[in-house]
């Protein structure tokens, strides 16, 4: 009989084996976020008695990222390698969440320290490759692995070289990596079965492009240009102007942003044509009959920590009973179980960049079920999910409506899929590109090589702002009356807080002026993530008690009207509807000549347009912004002006009038871009 210690030991071991590989069968059975996220309470019980277990610790790790938990994660992971210096696993999963959360320095540094390039043995090198290439150091994982297969006869490297070759849709790369070795890989075997897949995707896309056009290139995009490419000679059916036509205007988020809110806007026009046909503008021919927004994501993302407001408008919508669809609520549905085409096109739906296929698998099927004479896409990001989809489900009309500047000069916003998909869709029947600004268009034109006679300009269309306010917003406003009494002149800014809009570089302005007028003031209304930044930086430049930062509101008319001049400093945009806005109320504008700004105003009548807008001078801006306010003073007409012009050039029917235009649907490409707004802009 053994005694009750050994015994007692024996069962504990029993009991940690056990534990370990429950955990493990939980943790390969949480490949999807959501399915992690769910097993994480029941793995938690399980590992409650055993942390001290490095093992435990590490399965539950493991399961936490799966379940896309972020706090802390980088501190857990370090603690543990910490106890388990020598284990490579540990480290991967330490570089990897450097690399998530942007500590890219640190996370090669990591690698360096365990896994030295200077390192001779041949596995400790392969070690190096494959966590290179999971830090996405793809450049120098590469061509590691390139030396290791020309210096060693190991099938394994050139598989695993293949494998993640593959992976990131190298397909012609990962081809030439195994050909070498395929005859020799077992029958049967992953090994064998990746090189006789490798080998037969190869082929097929030998069909589309030669092999110079497959090298180095990601198959995924060559499946989404060749995809949109099957439609090319599609027959578009021309419609009667007496026909009305249904609408579906699709866009990313309905948060507080000039596009959503213009897309919001027209979307309320057209329901009301809908409903009133006889209250259409005269010019305008074509008649809307259903109108519908469709919104990849309205509710918050699971696990945020902080409210991003991405229902903003979904009140207007709401109350204006316009349908919404919610894209990430609707099932995905696989390219096997849509009706297509008989050919190479399922094929080539089977392998596309993630975003098209998110398109494909949940958008194409709502819009094959409920057809629309219109899919009207907004913004980059939503005519990369949306094109296709809409090309599958048949749509005749599809806009592709750009905000703003490319995003090859914005490089934050920038993918590999956008040229080829632009100038795929280029080529295709009933594809019309829209721009809100000549400005911008012209910059789409220059960088796709497309002609700027494929682009038509849609202004936005800004309706008369009331002046009303809510009790919070005039509470606000009489507080910051009687904390600066003896201000002479009030210079607001409408606008989110975030990067693109420098709101850093507006306090700095705010500053630079107090010095030169200290009886100014300053009003922004807007919210976003850089307010605390804002705050601090006031505080520090002693621009707090000059200072009224409104936040969000609904009445943003109101704080138009306590203005003199309104200044927006945007590294990047489209039309600026704020621009717009502030001259319908007779505001003088000051702005950096960024996208399509310095169409909104009459330079030196109602605004002025800073020199650069890379590195605006806040000098320059100090004295704009001066010479404007004591012009309108002097000056009462130039606010008429300002109203006049606005009204017209930006008017809601001329929006409509040019919307339901571009409605019509055409055979062929249509090439007669309207030059009519140039014309009004100069006016």
């Amino acid at each position: 009989m053994n005694p009750p210690l050994i015994t007692e030991r024996a069962d504990a071991k029993s009991n940690l084996q056990w534990v370990q590989a429950q955990l493990e069968e939980i943790v390969a059975a949480s490949g999807r976020v959501q399915v992690a996220q769910e097993n994480l309470a029941r793995a938690k019980v399980l590992a409650r008695d055993h942390m001290e277990d490095s093992k435990v610790r590490f399965l539950l790790l493991r399961l936490k990222e799966s379940a896309g938990l972020n706090e802390g994660m980088a501190e857990q992971w370090s603690t543990l390698l910490q106890e388990c210096p020598d284990d490579l696993q540990i480290v991967r999963y330490c570089a990897t969440r450097l690399v998530k959360e942007r500590h890219v320095d640190e996370a090669m540094d990591l690698v360096d320290r365990h896994l030295p390039e200077s390192e001779e043995s041949p596995d400790r090198l392969f070690a190096r490759a494959k966590l290179l290439s999971d830090i996405r150091a793809h450049e120098q994982s590469d061509a590691l692995f390139r030396r290791l297969i020309t210096q060693y006869t190991d099938r394994n490297m050139r598989v695993e070289f293949a494998k993640r070759l593959r992976k990131r849709g190298l397909l012609a790369d990962a081809f030439e990596a195994i050909a070498p070795v395929a005859k020799h890989l077992a029958p049967g075997s992953k090994a064998a079965e990746l090189a006789d897949g490798l080998a037969s995707d190869y082929a097929f896309y030998q069909r589309f492009e030669p092999e110079e056009g497959l090298a180095g290139k990601d198959i995924r995009i060559v499946s989404m240009k060749h995809a949109i490419l099957h439609f090319r000679d599609r027959q578009v059916a021309e419609n009667s102007p007496d026909k009305p036509v249904s609408v579906a205007l699709v866009t990313g988020s309905l948060g507080p942003g000039g596009a959503e809110r213009q897309l919001t806007r027209l979307a309320g026009e057209l329901t009301r044509l809908a409903e009133f046909p006889e209250q259409r503008p005269a010019d305008v021919l074509m008649k809307p009959k259903k109108v519908e927004v469709l919104v990849k994501q309205h509710t918050e993302p699971p696990g945020s920590t902080k409210k991003q407001d991405l229902d903003f408008f979904l009140p207007v919508l709401v109350k204006a009973q316009i349908p919404v669809t919610e894209i990430n609520r609707l099932p995905a549905i696989s390219v096997s179980h849509q009706a297509l085409p008989e050919g190479s096109l399922g094929r080539l739906l089977e392998q596309l960049p993630p975003p098209v296929h998110y398109g494909v698998t949940r958008l194409a099927p709502v819009l094959r079920a409920a057809p629309f004479d219109v899919v009207s896409l907004w913004q980059d990001g939503t005519c990369l999910f949306g094109a296709l989809a809409a090309l599958l489900a048949g749509a005749p009309t599809i806009h592709l409506v750009f905000r703003g500047l490319p995003p090859n000069i914005r490089k934050d916003r920038f993918r590999e899929e956008y040229p080829e998909l632009y100038q795929a869709l280029a080529q295709v029947p009933g594809v019309v590109f829209v721009s809100n600004s000549r400005k911008a268009a012209e910059a789409y034109s220059e960088w796709l090589g497309i002609p700027i006679t494929r682009f038509h300009i849609l202004y936005n269309g800004v309706p008369d702002l009331a002046t009303d306010a809510s009790a919070a917003d005039v509470e606000k406003w009489k507080a910051f009356q009687e904390s600066t009494t003896d201000a002479t002149e009030t210079i607001g800014g409408v606008f989110r807080l975030e990067p693109d809009k420098r709101p850093q570089l507006w306090i700095k302005l705010a500053a630079l002026y107090l010095k030169e007028r200290p009886q100014a003031r300053f009003v922004i209304v807007g919210d976003g993530r850089l307010r605390e930044n804002i705050e601090a930086l006031a505080h520090e430049l002693s621009v707090t008690d000059r200072l009224l930062l409104v936040g969000l509101s609904n009445h943003v008319g109101y704080w138009y009207s306590q203005m003199d001049a309104s200044v927006l400093l945007s590294r990047y945009e489209g039309l600026p509807n704020v621009l717009i806005e502030a001259q319908l109320l007779g505001v003088p504008v000051i702005s950096t000549p960024a996208g399509g700004a310095g169409e909104c105003f009459v330079e030196n009548e109602t605004g002025h347009l800073l020199s650069d807008v890379d590195h605006p001078d806040l000098h320059e801006a100090c004295e704009k912004v001066s010479s404007m306010v004591d012009q309108v003073r002097s000056n009462a007409q130039l606010r008429a002006h300002s109203r006049n012009r606005a009204q017209k050039l930006f008017s809601l029917d001329a929006m409509l009038t040019k919307f339901l235009a571009l409605c019509m649907p055409v055979s062929e490409n249509d090439e007669r871009m309207d030059l009519q707004p140039m014309r009004l802009m100069q006016a």
